[in-house]
Parts: C-alpha cells; sequence; structure tokens
C-alpha cells in the first residue's frame, strides 16, 4: 500500500482542482514542527488568550500568523485521551462578517494534542483586522462533540495587486520561452503578501484536453524557492462558453482559451522591492478519471528503465501510485513527474519569467475606511420659499453646469432644459425627444446631448447633437447606429474642447473630432454601453464604465492602448471622475465601495465602504481635498485619509444618481425617487457653508 504522503498531496490536489469558488482553495490540518522549523511555514506569533472549553474539551489557541492570502493557528488541546479533528471553521472579520466559507481537510500530526491549521484564501482578504475564529471538534466517529469560539482582535498583513499592463512598479524584465511559440504562456498579474503569492496566468492549450500548469513549477523571491501548492482554474472557452471557474471582478484576458491561477507558499513585504522568477517547466494534462490499460501497459518499461518500479492502483471513487522501488534520491513527487511524462500527460517548456516589483509607491495615501459608526446625517431639507422650486414635465436624467456656473442643462425624457440661473428663465431644446445625457463643452461655447428619437414604444434612433450656444443652432449631428434602442450612454469633452467622447448603445465608445466631423478613436466589445465616461486634465486619457466584469477601462486614446482596472474588493463600477490634479481615478461601486485609484500605478490606494449599497453619484470638490459620494445619501470624505467629513440628505428609497460640486461652497445632486406609486427625479443646489437647498428642479413622474 502506499504510505501516507502520496495519498496526502493526491488527496490535496484533488481538492485544489475541484475547488474553484468558496473562500478558502486549501485549508489543511498539519503535524506540529513548531514555529520556524519548515522553510514554508511563516513564524508564528504567541497568543495569550483564555482556553475554551465545551462537553469536557479544553482548546487553547497558542499562536497564529495572519496576512491577506495566508492564515495558519496553533491549535493545542489539553490533557487530550483521543484523537479529535477539526471541521466547520469561519473567521470572521472586524465588522463581524464571516469571511470564509469553511473548506477543510483533516490530517492529524504525529503529537494528536497539537494541530496547525493553514488556510490559503481564494480571493485576497480585504479586511485589516480578524475579530474571531469558530470551528467544531469532531470524534473519531464523526460526530460533533464541540463548537468552540475564540474572540479575536489581530492585524492581517496586506498583499499587494501588481497588473503587468503599463505599471512602471511592477515589470516583467525579461521571458524565457523555450517552447513551441503557439503556446505562448501570459502573466497577467501576481498578488503578493508577506507569506504567499498568487500568479494569473493566461495560456493556450496544446490539445484540446484539459492542460493545466505542471505540478512541477517553482517560484524564486529574493533567492529563495518554493513550489506550486495550490491551482485554480479562472476561465476555460471550452466548457459552456468559458463559464467553469472565475472569479468575481476578474475577467479573462486576450484571446486565451485557458486561465488559472497558481499559488506558491512564498512572500515579501510590501515595502520591499522584489526580484522574482516564475519558472514553469511543463505543462500537465489532467489525469483521466480512468486511465487506458494501454498507455499504462506503454509507461511501465518507459519507467522501469529509468529504475522505478510502481503501478497504478484503482480505489472505489479514486486511484493512486504505488511505488514499489525509487531510484536512491528520487522522491516520490519527482516520480509522479516521471510518470506522467512516460503516459504522455506533458508538454515541455520551459517558460520562465523574470519580474521586479518596486516598494509600494507612497506619493499617494493608502487608506481603508468605513462609513460604520459615523455621526447621525443631516435631515433633508426642504425649500421653504415656493420660487425656489423648479416644475419640469420630463422625467430628469442628466444634468450638467456652464463653465461660467450661468446656466444648467439638463437632459429629460420630453427634451434639453436650459436653464438661466441668473434671470431663472428657461428654454427648451428638441422638445418632446428622450436625452439621455448633456455635457458644456470647457469654453461653454457648444452643447452636446445624447438621445433617443423614439419610433416605436419599445425604442429607436440614438441621436447624437451639438449646439452652438450662441445660436442655438445644431453644428455637429453624426449618423449613429441604427436600430431599436432605448436609452444613449455617456458623453464627455475633452479638455480642449476639440474632441467629445460618446458611449454608444451597440457597446462602443467612440471619439469624434467635432469641427473635422470624423471619428478618430473607437473601442468596443464592452459588456455594455458606458454610462460614465472622464476625460484626464491633460486630455491623453480616457477612463470609462461598462467594461467587462462590470469594471473600468482606461484608454489611452493616441496611442490606441487600453487597460483595464480592477480591485476585487468591489464591484460594478458606476460612477467614476478624474482628480483635479490628474493623479487619481476616483470610482463609485454597486457593491457600495468607492475607489481611489492611483493613476501611474493603476491600484486601488484607498478604499471606502462608502454606502450600504449601490453607490453611483461623485464628485471631487474644486481643489481635491474631498470627495462627495451617493448612494442613498450624500456622504464627503477626506480624499487623503478616507474619514468621513459629513454626510446629508438621508431620505428612504432614494438614490443619488449624478453630483457636481463646481464651487466650494456649492454641490449640486440628482436624485431618483424608486419608491411608492410615484417615482421621481429632483436636481437639488446644496449650499455647503450654511446646511439647506438654494434651489431644486423637480421632473415629471417617471413614464412607465
Amino acid at each position: 500500500m502506499p504510505n501516507k504522503p502520496t495519498l496526502t498531496r493526491l488527496g490535496l490536489l484533488v481538492g485544489l482542482l475541484a475547488l474553484t469558488f468558496g473562500g478558502y482553495a486549501l485549508a489543511r490540518l498539519l503535524p506540529d514542527v513548531g514555529a520556524g522549523a519548515s522553510p514554508d511555514l511563516p513564524p508564528l506569533s504567541r497568543l495569550r488568550l483564555p482556553p475554551q472549553s465545551a462537553n469536557g474539551i479544553t482548546v487553547t489557541l497558542d499562536s497564529y500568523y495572519a496576512d491577506a492570502l495566508r492564515l495558519v493557528f496553533k491549535i493545542r488541546f489539553e490533557r487530550q485521551t483521543e484523537a479529535y479533528a477539526l471541521e466547520n471553521f469561519s473567521l470572521t472579520n472586524s465588522r463581524g462578517e464571516e469571511i470564509n466559507s469553511g473548506y477543510s481537510n483533516i490530517l492529524p500530526g504525529d503529537d494528536p494534542s497539537v494541530i496547525l491549521l493553514e488556510a490559503i484564501p481564494a480571493y485576497a482578504l480585504t479586511d485589516d483586522r480578524l475579530d474571531g475564529l469558530s470551528f467544531s471538534v469532531i470524534s473519531s466517529d464523526g460526530s460533533e462533540v464541540a463548537r468552540l469560539h475564540f474572540d479575536l482582535d489581530l492585524p492581517i498583513l496586506p498583499a499587494r495587486v501588481a497588473v503587468f499592463n503599463n505599471n512602471p512598479s511592477a515589470r516583467i524584465i525579461s521571458v524565457a520561452n523555450e517552447a513551441d511559440y503557439l503556446h505562448p504562456i501570459y502573466v497577467e498579474r501576481a498578488v503578493v503578501s508577506p507569506s504567499f503569492t498568487w500568479f494569473y496566468l493566461c495560456y493556450t492549450k496544446p490539445t484540446k484536453a484539459d492542460w493545466m500548469i505542471g505540478g512541477d513549477a517553482a517560484l524564486t523571491v529574493n533567492r529563495q524557492t518554493a513550489s506550486m501548492t495550490t491551482y485554480n482554474l479562472l476561465y476555460d472557452s471550452s466548457t459552456g462558453g468559458g463559464t467553469k471557474g472565475g472569479e468575481p471582478g476578474w475577467t479573462p484576458v486576450g484571446n486565451y482559451p485557458r486561465c488559472v491561477k497558481i499559488g506558491f507558499p512564498i512572500g515579501s513585504e510590501i515595502q520591499s522591492a522584489t526580484e522574482l522568477r516564475l519558472s514553469i517547466p511543463t505543462l500537465e494534462q489532467s489525469m483521466p478519471e480512468v486511465v487506458p490499460q494501454t498507455d499504462l501497459d506503454a509507461a511501465y518499461p518507459k519507467l522501469r528503465a529509468q529504475g522505478i518500479d510502481m503501478e497504478w492502483r484503482f480505489l472505489e471513487g479514486g486511484a493512486y501510485p504505488e511505488w514499489k522501488s525509487l531510484p536512491a534520491g528520487m522522491s516520490e513527487q519527482e516520480a509522479m513527474q516521471k510518470f506522467m511524462e512516460a503516459l504522455g500527460y506533458t508538454f515541455s517548456g520551459p517558460w520562465i519569467f523574470d519580474i521586479r516589483l518596486e516598494p509600494r509607491d507612497n506619493s499617494q495615501p493608502v487608506f481603508s475606511t468605513s462609513h460604520y459608526g459615523a455621526a447621525t446625517p443631516i435631515p433633508l431639507p426642504v425649500p421653504e420659499d415656493a420660487s425656489q422650486i423648479v416644475k419640469l414635465s420630463g422625467w430628469i436624467r442628466a444634468f450638467d453646469l456652464s463653465p461660467d456656473g450661468k446656466f444648467i442643462a439638463i437632459a429629460t425624457s420630453q427634451g434639453i432644459v436650459v436653464y438661466d440661473l441668473s434671470d431663472r428663465k428657461m428654454s427648451i431644446l428638441n422638445e418632446g425627444e428622450s436625452f439621455f445625457s448633456v455635457d458644456w463643452s470647457p469654453d461653454g461655447k457648444k452643447l452636446a446631448a445624447g438621445g433617443v428619437i423614439m419610433e416605436t414604444s419599445d425604442g429607436g434612433r440614438q441621436h447624437l447633437a451639438v449646439w452652438d450656444t450662441s445660436t442655438w443652432e445644431v453644428v455637429f449631428e453624426p449618423q449613429t447606429s441604427m436600430g431599436s434602442y432605448s436609452f444613449f450612454g455617456a458623453i464627455a469633452w475633452s479638455p480642449d474642447g476639440k474632441y467629445l467622447a460618446a458611449g454608444l448603445a451597440d457597446r462602443g465608445l467612440a471619439v469624434f473630432d467635432v469641427d473635422a466631423e470624423n471619428v478618430i478613436a473607437q473601442r468596443s466589445d464592452f459588456l455594455f454601453p458606458p454610462n460614465k465616461v472622464s476625460w484626464s486634465p491633460d486630455g491623453s486619457r480616457l477612463v470609462a464604465t461598462g467594461d467587462l466584469g462590470f469594471g473600468i477601462r482606461r484608454w489611452w486614446v493616441k496611442p490606441d492602448q487600453a487597460i483595464r482596472l480592477y480591485d476585487q474588493r468591489s464591484d460594478a463600477a458606476l460612477g467614476l471622475a478624474w482628480s483635479p490634479d490628474g493623479q487619481r481615478i476616483a470610482s463609485t461601486h454597486q457593491n457600495g465601495t468607492v475607489c481611489f485609484w492611483t493613476a501611474a500605478t493603476n491600484q486601488c490606494d484607498g478604499l471606502i465602504y462608502a454606502h450600504n449599497s449601490w453607490a453611483e453619484g461623485l464628485a471631487w470638490s474644486p481643489d481635491g481635498s474631498r470627495l462627495a459620494t451617493g448612494g442613498g445619501i450624500i456622504r464627503v470624505w477626506d480624499s487623503q485619509t478616507g474619514k468621513l467629513v459629513i454626510s446629508f440628505g438621508e431620505k428612504p428609497a432614494l438614490r443619488y444618481v449624478q453630483l457636481a460640486w463646481p464651487t466650494p461652497r456649492t454641490l449640486v445632486s440628482l436624485e431618483r425617487n424608486f419608491g411608492g406609486e410615484e417615482e421621481k427625479t429632483v436636481i437639488r443646489f446644496w449650499d455647503l457653508d450654511m446646511g439647506g437647498i438654494t434651489l431644486q428642479f423637480e421632473g415629471g413622474l417617471f413614464e412607465k
């Protein structure tokens, strides 16, 4: 019979391949080797917590290690009379929320009273503290004899995400690929903590079979080397449209048919410059459920010629290798690799990547904060003077203030409303047409709007128009896509007023030269039409929502290059805006988070758990020191620390979908009321010094 280590390794491999969703890719109980005795085990910190007891069982949490990618706990049973196992463990964060789904593989050590519990999260933890650990104690007959809980307040060391695409702080220095050039491997990103590293890889499979990264893959970090221990399938184009596997917020890269992520129990500190070498000698075809006898008959002579005598044994529900004799010095893992080669289940490389990660750039603030525990918000005031309320006939979808602050243009379901804020006179452009977006040119001489000319009750033809604001004549009206469309995406002028970006309903983003009346650049294949677009202050780049994975696409218009901004802590992007100095990009997300992206690194260095759900509107203060965000309430944040400054405008069934901050004193909001029989839209002008509303526009009821 095979010895225990072989069964252990095969069991872990099966568990890793099977688990593509859930909280932990691997959780195993290791024999107690003592802190520091294993080169793969991070140093443990001693804990002084009171023991926990239940049903005559007393357990002490002896020591621990925790970073965003790896958790280790040393658990000691007191006065133990029989061997126990642990199952159903769970961890909670500082808000009491569970941060894992509790997958475990039980392997008692030599000392039955001490167990090391190691857990590798399937996705990097985003919390900075652990609040609690719970687990079940299982007796030898499989029954639960105790459920124990430890209250904790322990820090979690962070990980850094390095995306290898136009990122000066994360560079692939060289690539050595001796394999067939038709089978490249693309390294998309690395996630590195002090004790663990994930690599996200995409590649072309040699055949249609199930080809994985070989088990002989290794990572060298600052001259220390570790073998691959975890493997997760992210995407495979051959499995029902690529639906197998995956990770929240991650999207496939390029046209590669398979993407995976592989893990190594080795890492580096965020503050340190790090040199890494990722070596992938082979690709391996996964073992079929039943290895054909013809393949085995062909493999055995090849193995015996190398001094390996083994037999592949079948069991109910699985199989294992029985090693009869091995050459001196050869490990069972090396012998298993020879067995795979003899079966013809390997494809030789190697693929070698030399990588350098620079120390984290501290020029932009790094924080993770939350609105929890914030002061009671200021109630929503009601204007006392009826003259402050302007009634509109159409449903309000968007607004924009003229650069001189004298006018507001409002996109409604019944036309474009242009309102003079000084003499309070109103005019309507294209009355009766359904508009979705509106934007003044930076010099105020032009006004652009995107709408739909309804041809049926369900939709119509897209319509983009630009008016000369001195004559209100249309000066640009490009031909847009034909079809039955029910909306128009975002529009945005470049800072110099020469170009106009427009999100089209056929999942595209086009940049028009308005004077030349042509398209100078275009991007397609968005998941849905961009509903928010923002230019960088220097006019060289665009960011837009609607990308694959509901993420953000950052686009250099000249040259035509684009990358995706991604952070696994956030959900679908709903709003975004460049900071006034161009150093950062702020984005709001469907799960209520707000990201501050450092433009130089494309990393979300500042994260706020800003709203309970659905954060959409956002606006930078004129000096960039604060950021206002809108969900069911407006919250204003210090952009350097992520701390809440003030909140106001709270009302049930209300959502702030657009914000503007034209002067230090004035904030403008567009809200939609989704509750009750009447679904309303309202634009409000807030006086931030006095805490009141100076003007508001009330739209008509939603046309259902």
